[in-house]
């Protein structure tokens, strides 16, 4: 039985996670899925609930906070609550946009 409570959109996208308290620290990611309350992103340690993140993929901006993250397989599951987007302008940010906004539509996006 799926427990999810919103639908999720498969994604694949490379991403780079930085430690807001500790911006020197940044971890490379996957972004796995898309759903109406956020991202989950494959990263290779842990971070904490409620830690402040920033994204970054296809040159846009994504802020948001860390509301899971769990050990599977070889990678931790880390569920993302965004908050806000800054959208780059190439045609991969233009599409990420799109995305965002049809999977998203609480999301603030600005360019």
């Amino acid at each position: 039985m799926d427990r999810r409570l919103r639908n999720r959109s498969l994604a694949d996208l490379d991403v780079q996670v930085v430690r807001l308290r500790k911006q020197q620290h940044s971890v490379p990611g996957r972004l796995e899925d898309i759903s109406e309350t956020g991202l989950c992103i494959i990263l290779p340690c842990e971070f904490w609930p409620e830690e402040l993140v920033k994204l970054e993929a296809a040159d846009s901006t994504l802020f948001g906070h860390v509301v899971y993250s769990t050990w599977k397989r070889n990678a931790f599951r880390t569920g993302i609550e965004i908050e806000q987007v800054l959208l780059g302008g190439t045609d991969l940010a233009q599409l990420l946009g799109t995305v965002l906004r049809n999977t998203m539509p609480g999301v603030s996006l600005s360019r």
